[in-house]
């Protein structure tokens, strides 16, 4: 072999086994190899923009600068680069409660995700099939007839007639008896929660809502004005719906509530953000990724990755008594803290953060818990949607954690 043939062969090699090592010095080669070595060169090029892009993928980033078009070599990677990208969106819109996505590409993992968005769809129908026919079942519950079919003393509502002025008993049936041996101030009580006598005037309905034996309790109310052996009076026939609405808002629970972070879900969150933008209210939002959940669940398993989001979740509960949190995807939550200015909430994130790094169940582990936050501040001034509110703090979110990057919790 020749000099020349043995230096090209070594520096081929060194492109594919050590290319930060490999050079070659065209003026050490034959005139005649000139041509072939600067085409190995571009070669090498070639190869190490392949590398740079193909590590880039593994990562996860999908913002690396893209190779030059002529580099043949990385078409396919680019076509990889655009279903990653395409899958990203696909899966930020499934997160936003798009359940209509499909994916037509990537194989089996193109059937789990299809499957997974169908199981997605019909749950939320059917919670919320249950939720409209659990409403409708309690207005149902909570109308009552009209006063003539009411007053017999063989039905399950609560029948009073009381005076106007007095508020004395004149008439009980069954039912409200029973309620009057239980707690002889029972029908002062209820009376207390209505409206001024005066503004009883024809039929009226009302709900009511108190509290006994640490237990919330549900009353449905329509009042008559009537008139009793020449007296005024108010009629009032009284229904329970104590169970009705205790059912309904266990249903709302499971609708509305993230089962592992304990926390609300995304659906709430929108609903609250959307109601409170168009309340006009002054309020901070607070956009919330956790740093490295990836790296806790490959190394560590998925349960302490769970325990991760659980946990972080009820430090972010502790924001304040009036703060709503919600989890809007697998690593990221939202708060939503009334009457609060940009400053105030990014303090309050910060100290949050200290206890979040501290916490008692990370003693043993070998890795911290870790946030990055973006904040952005409404006020009734506001003209933002709530998708442009959401983007802003994503990218401010980003800006702390690439700021933050240096301090977070391991080395990937």
């Amino acid at each position: 072999m020749s000099d020349t043939s043995e230096k090209l062969f070594n520096y081929l090699r060194d492109v594919f086994y050590s290319a930060a090592d490999a050079k070659l010095n065209l003026d050490e080669v034959d005139e005649d190899y000139v041509t072939l070595g600067k085409g190995l060169m571009y070669f090498a090029q070639c190869v190490s923009e392949y590398h740079e892009f193909a590590g880039a993928l593994a990562k996860g980033d999908l913002c690396a600068p893209m190779p030059p078009p002529e580099n043949e070599l990385v078409a396919p990677l680019k076509s990889l680069h655009a279903n990653l990208k395409h899958l990203t969106w696909q899966s930020k819109q499934v997160a936003k409660g798009d359940y209509k996505q499909h994916v037509d590409f990537m194989g089996e993992f193109a059937d789990s995700f299809n499957t997974m968005i169908k199981q997605l769809a019909d749950r939320q129908e059917k919670l919320e099939n249950e939720i409209i026919m659990s409403r409708k079942h309690a207005k149902a519950m909570e109308q009552s007839n009209m006063l003539l079919s009411k007053l017999t003393y063989y039905i399950p509502e609560q029948i009073f007639v009381v005076s106007a002025e007095k508020h004395e008993v004149l008439l009980t049936n069954d039912s409200a008896q029973v309620e009057m041996d239980k707690d002889p101030q029972y029908i002062k009580k209820l009376m207390s929660m209505l409206p001024k006598q005066g503004s009883l005037t024809g039929s009226n309905y009302f709900e009511v809502q108190f509290t006994e034996s640490c237990m919330d309790h549900y009353l449905s109310i329509n009042t008559y004005q009537i008139e009793w052996n020449e007296e005024n009076a108010v009629a009032l026939v009284i229904n329970d719906v104590s169970v009705e609405k205790r059912q309904l808002k266990e249903l709302e629970k499971y609708a509305y509530r993230d089962s592992l972070a304990h926390c609300y879900n995304r659906h709430f969150g929108m609903l609250t953000l959307n109601e409170w933008l168009d309340q006009k209210r002054q309020f901070a939002l607070v956009f919330i990724d956790l740093d490295n959940l990836k790296y806790v669940n490959d190394k560590f398993g998925h349960s302490d990755g769970d325990e991760y989001i659980s946990r972080v979740s009820k430090h972010l509960q502790s924001y304040s008594k009036d703060a709503i949190v919600c989890r809007i995807g697998g690593d990221e939550f939202m708060l939503l803290a009334p009457e609060s200015d940009f400053d105030e909430a990014h303090c309050r994130m910060e100290e949050l953060q200290y206890d979040i790094q501290n916490d008692i169940c990370l003693h043993g582990k070998d890795y911290y818990y870790s946030i990055s936050h973006g904040v952005v501040a409404i006020d009734s001034d506001n003209e933002l949607s709530a998708s442009d509110i959401l983007s802003i703090a994503d990218d401010r979110m980003y800006e702390h954690k690439r700021a933050r990057k240096n301090e977070w919790f391991s080395v990937i």
